[in-house]
């Protein structure tokens, strides 16, 4: 089971990554609509959202309390968002996806990669 969460931690890691490759010079919400380059990283952005929505998922399903007792993260919003992504994703708000890159994903990256070093040696 640990070897499994830290499998889908690393997931989590690279998809964090890649999306902020792909912000990068989107300062406002309307720069993910500015041109097809801009569509295309907004597309991206929310495919590695959802890359890190369901992996959290997988973790939650065999671990529910994982993300609250080890990481101090609270990832149900996650999990939902997740969930409308795959289920609504012509609805989906730019506001939104620029204030999740903003603010939740630099949180989520500092908890995921201080996890996967305390436990690099155990593995």
């Amino acid at each position: 089971m640990h070897e499994f969460i830290i499998d889908k931690c690393e997931l989590i890691e690279e998809s964090i990554t890649l999306i902020e490759f792909y912000t990068k010079g989107i300062s406002e919400p309307n720069d993910f609509q500015k041109n097809d380059e801009s569509l295309g990283k907004l597309d991206a952005t929310m495919m590695r959202l959802q890359v890190i929505g369901e992996n959290i998922k997988k973790i939650t399903k065999i671990n529910p309390d994982f993300f609250l007792n080890k990481l101090e993260f609270d990832t149900n919003a996650i999990i939902r968002f997740r969930d409308f992504i795959s289920h609504h994703y012509e609805k989906l708000d730019t506001d939104i996806i620029f204030e999740i890159c903003r603010d939740d994903i630099p949180l989520l990256k500092q908890k995921i990669q201080t996890f996967l070093s305390d436990n690099n040696e155990t593995v």
